[in-house]
């Protein structure tokens, strides 16, 4: 097992989206010696959505959040915070690139990665049925996941020729262009990373060339990043499944990065695990309208978040280890807060007490 890496997701959207946090957020985390940064990735934002997603990053209740919908742009957001550090990666956890135009994407995304010396991983998705809304209100029609698929593969193929080909052309239904000659090319030969952005790997009585999802993962991807509602179980499972599918379609898995998306509220007490959580059951009762996630109440009255680990270093350090077991080689940590302050602590708990584990 190779060294595991540890993503933070901080605050480019939600009540906590502040300049002076975003900023503050990403030096803690190279500090702390955390190998990346993740974000969420949007175009359109509303107050509605700032208030219930991304689930539980800062109550809208808290006088010292904003309540202005702010959507950090991601490139720009992080060619920004690239000049500010010197080690830590950038990650898009994912990017919808279906609403964006791959040819001036390819070069703001190669710009991005010359410029701060190979340290960005382009994470991509098609969208899910939950961003139906923001397609709308961009004008543009919500294709079927299939059609969605076959888009996701032209964008990549196009964007792969202009990142590796002085000078590139591209012929498809959806990107065409001839001679464009376009620099700098990504510090990374022969591309920079892309990491497929999916809930799914499998599906029966399926051949992985007629999944989607698998026939592009397997295809076009250095990793893949999701499994925020899978339990450690059904985490192994997909993991199972793919390497299956690679196999019969005599495809090599070796380096393929696995990154997990964990949902956690750690804390130094079973108490301020718990409060960490507590307040998302008042203020994001309508959280699964925006993302799918979902909140009940346990024992006590305590909150919970589906899929969610909450609780003190070793609860948190099982959950990771689980994770790692059935096959994870990173993770996107989804950490649950009311305020900057509980982010920032639980950064620094998680550093001091669960990384050095995995050094």
């Amino acid at each position: 097992m190779g060294k595991i890496k540890f993503g933070a997701r901080i605050p480019t959207s939600g009540p906590v989206s502040k300049r002076e946090w975003l900023i503050e957020s990403t030096l803690e985390a190279e500090a702390l010696g955390y190998n990346m940064v993740i974000d969420t990735d949007h175009i359109h934002n509303s107050f509605e959505r700032h208030k219930h997603y991304p689930v539980a990053m800062g109550s809208f209740r808290d006088p010292a959040n904003t309540l202005e919908p702010n959507q950090f742009e991601t490139i720009s957001t992080y060619a920004f915070l690239a000049g500010k550090t010197s080690k830590i990666q950038f990650m898009t956890g994912v990017m919808p690139i279906l609403l964006r135009d791959p040819i001036v994407l390819a070069k703001e995304a190669a710009t991005l990665d010359a410029l701060s010396g190979g340290r960005f991983i382009l994470g991509v998705g098609v969208s899910n049925v939950s961003d139906r809304g923001e397609w709308r209100t961009m004008g543009k029609p919500f294709p079927s996941y299939a059609e969605r698929y076959r888009m996701l593969v032209e964008y990549v193929e196009a964007m792969k020729a202009i990142w590796t080909q002085p000078t590139a052309s591209y012929h498809g239904r959806y990107v065409n262009f001839d001679g464009l000659t376009i620099y700098p090319k990504p510090a990374r030969k022969p591309h920079l990373p892309i990491w497929a952005g999916t809930g799914s790997l499998c599906r029966e009585n399926l051949r992985p060339r007629d999944h989607p999802a698998v026939r592009f993962t397997l295809e076009h991807s250095d990793g893949w990043l999701g499994g925020l509602l899978k339990t450690r179980k059904a985490l192994r499972t997909l993991i199972q499944d793919f390497n299956d599918a690679a196999s019969q379609e005599g495809r090599s898995v070796a380096g393929f990065e696995w990154c997990y998306a964990l949902r956690l509220s750690l804390g130094e007490t079973e108490e301020d695990a718990q409060r960490n959580a507590a307040w998302i059951v008042d203020d994001q009762p309508h959280m699964a309208q925006y993302a799918g996630y979902m909140w009940k109440l346990g024992e006590a009255s305590r909150a919970s978040v589906q899929g969610a680990s909450v609780g003190m270093t070793s609860k948190i350090l099982k959950a990771v280890e689980e994770a790692v077991d059935a096959g994870a080689t990173a993770f996107d940590l989804w950490f649950m807060y009311p305020r900057f302050e509980d982010f920032r602590k639980q950064l620094r708990l998680f550093a001091k007490e669960i990384i050095p584990s995995f050094n």
